[in-house]
């Protein structure tokens, strides 16, 4: 039995303030962020409802996360999701400030 390996792709769209998902190449998933000279305030978290659970919210903050420390930037966990991803990834604790 074949299992079919599924793909999760975050970029950030500058423009509108929002790191993407996608799915397998659909849609699947947003994190918008209100961004500061050295600062990125995570607003809101979406994620498709028939996409919950497969990893597609975990994958969009991590690459968030990651990509904020690159930067060198503080982050503001204003969205539940991103401060429990947080919370549970105490990896990213030096992160929020």
């Amino acid at each position: 039995m074949s299992s079919a390996r599924t793909v999760v792709e975050v970029s950030n769209n500058q423009a509108k303030s929002r790191y993407v998902a996608t799915f397998d190449g659909d849609p699947a998933g947003i994190a918008a962020y209100e961004r500061s000279a050295d600062t990125i305030v995570f607003t809101h978290t979406v994620v498709d409802e028939d996409l919950e659970g497969h990893g597609v919210g975990s994958a969009l903050i991590r690459h968030a996360l990651d990509d904020a420390r690159l930067q060198g930037l503080r982050v503001v966990p204003k969205c539940e999701f991103v401060g429990a991803f947080i919370e549970e990834h105490t990896e990213y604790n030096d992160l929020v400030g």
